[in-house]
């Protein structure tokens, strides 16, 4: 889920075979051992791109966590209310259960005792030490590393990229995490983090086996290489094409109906949705700017279903990049830019107009915030002007880069558009492999992108700190305050609720004058899914996938 960056990714529609969920043929459906005819429990949706990577302590992206959820389980984990609930953990850790210490800063987790990885060995205590001290490796090069820097020594040891390895071992051994036996896992903190069980149950703490990835190195997580310890197993991964799950036999907690799941990697939204409608998938997303007339429809208006989730997309500028190092060309842009026309336009309704960062739903949520900059094209003018390029005269050639799909060519020639028509401005749109664009970003080298941010878990320093502070992981924009950042660290360790979510406005407020990103809209899922699809239970943290974190509870009924 879960904030996971979406980046609206997909991949090549290629023919692959189609396994038929519930067919009435003889031939397709299988019978029971008393003659009865029973359906066959397989799932096929599109994950919509090639993930980057399914390494539990190097994936950021949604798309590699809608994968992760079915491999792997770690401590901690969500109920689809968003509260948090055990999952290897015997319990969540409390003062009261003496899991958590009276200062807050040290936290002990008990590991069950039935917890197995995928090949039928014990998952202990040793194997979450193992990965989390991994994930704060240097050599990983984990995005969210920074979202654990609170434990003892983690900043340091992942700060040490260049230093030789007698230095860098010592680092690692020096980092708070202990596996003081195969059953309880202790996690020392240097100081106070209120949020810090949501981080826990994030996928990048989740057990990985240290034996596989000696053995196989960076191919550990192919087909026939990883072992997990979640419901499914890897059973075939065909790069650009399609991935394949089956039952983990070896699943230790309640074993799942469904006993495949198949993602496709189908790149455009229209051929996904034809896809669905040839019986080759069992939902699918409905196309950006059809929601309408899907509703319409006799037969598939029947079949939508819709989710607000908490997920925020926006253009972000390289602000180290000219001309977007110029706070005013950014403001320009942002006035330039109709929102409400973007969701009725391109959106097909479908969502809400987005002025400031973190969404409805969420604490911290703030309806007027970043309003003194919604569409306005005389101010827009005014503001290119004050930066020093009247009616765009002298503006260097501006690149806008985006993953190639139909909805994000549909979203970049709205912006083209709209940069022409209000500050007569040319627009270079640069569309690129999905997969490649995302190492792009990564990398910094974008100068104006689209993105969006969805929840890890409900909380606004999942929304503020990690994006926007110096130097944080998923922070691609090049932004730096150092007013944001004092205020940032005060909030993320200060125990009062009431005072911590007002340093947490204050920080917005500090982000939203920046102008690191234009916000454009809150996302609202779309799909149309077959009504003998039961159980899947859409959340505002899904993944890539809609309800993708309910997986473990769909059956196919008909």
């Amino acid at each position: 889920m879960k904030g996971k960056l979406l980046y609206l990714l997909a991949a090549l529609l290629i023919i692959v075979p189609i396994v038929f969920s519930g067919c009435t043929s003889d031939d397709n459906d299988d019978d029971g051992d008393d003659g009865t005819v029973t359906t066959p429990q397989v799932f096929r949706v599109n994950l919509a791109g090639e993930p980057n990577t399914i390494d539990p302590n190097k994936a950021s992206w949604a798309t590699e966590r809608s994968v992760i959820m079915l491999l792997f389980v770690g401590l901690l984990d969500f109920n689809s209310d968003l509260s948090l609930k055990a999952a290897c953990a015997q319990e969540i850790p409390t003062v009261a259960n003496g899991g958590i210490s009276a200062d807050g800063l040290t936290y002990t987790f008990k590991v069950k005792s039935n917890v197995t990885w995928s090949d039928g060995s014990k998952v202990t205590a040793h194997d979450f030490e193992y990965s989390i001290k991994r994930m704060l490796d240097p050599d990983t090069a984990a995005e969210y590393a920074s979202f654990y820097f609170d434990i003892v020594g983690a900043a340091a040891f992942n700060a040490a990229a260049s230093a030789d390895a007698a230095t860098k071992t010592a680092l690692r051994n020096a980092v708070g995490v202990t596996a003081v036996d195969d059953t309880s896992l202790r996690i020392t903190l240097a100081q106070t983090r209120p949020t810090f069980l949501s981080i826990m149950a994030l996928w990048p703490t989740s057990p990985v086996k240290e034996s596989v990835i000696t053995a196989k190195g960076n191919l550990w997580t192919e087909a026939g290489n990883l072992i997990g310890n979640g419901p499914y197993t890897l059973k075939e991964w065909v790069h650009q094409d399609h991935m394949t799950f089956t039952l983990n036999t070896n699943y230790w907690d309640t074993k799942p109906t469904l006993t495949e799941i198949k993602y496709l990697m189908i790149l455009d939204a229209t051929q996904e949705l034809s896809a669905y409608k040839n019986g080759e998938l069992d939902m699918a997303r409905v196309p950006v700017g059809t929601e309408t007339a899907t509703l319409a429809d006799p037969v598939y208006g029947k079949q939508v279903v819709r989710n607000n989730d908490l997920s925020t997309y926006a253009f972000q500028f390289n602000v180290n990049k000219a001309p977007f190092d110029n706070l005013l060309v950014r403001e320009a842009m942002s006035c330039a830019i109709d929102r409400v026309a973007f969701v009725e336009q391109v959106r097909g309704g479908v969502g809400t107009p987005a002025y400031s960062w973190i969404p409805p739903g969420m604490p911290g949520y703030d309806a007027d915030l970043g309003k003194d900059f919604a569409f306005n094209v005389t101010k827009a003018k005014q503001l290119l002007a004050d930066a020093g390029y009247p009616n765009g005269v002298g503006m260097p050639e501006l690149k806008f880069q985006y993953a190639d799909t139909a909805s994000n060519r549909t979203i970049a020639q709205f912006l083209q558009a709209q940069l022409k028509t209000n500050l007569n401005l040319d627009l270079t749109l640069e569309p690129m492999e999905p997969a490649a664009f995302s190492a792009f970003v990564n990398s910094e080298q974008h100068t104006w992108a689209w993105f969006g941010w969805g929840a890890d878990y409900p909380d606004p320093d999942n929304w503020l700190p990690d994006l926007f502070g110096t130097g944080g992981g998923n922070n691609h924009t090049g932004y730096s305050n150092p007013a944001f950042d004092t205020l940032a660290r005060q909030a993320m360790m200060e125990l009062d609720n009431i005072l911590r979510l007002q340093m947490w406005a204050q920080a917005q407020e500090i982000v939203m004058a920046d102008m690191p990103i234009v916000t454009m809209f809150y996302r609202e899922r779309f799909y149309v899914v077959q009504p003998y699809v039961k159980g899947l239970e859409p959340t505002g943290m899904d993944g890539g996938i809609m309800g993708d974190t309910s997986l473990v509870n769909v059956s196919i009924v008909k």
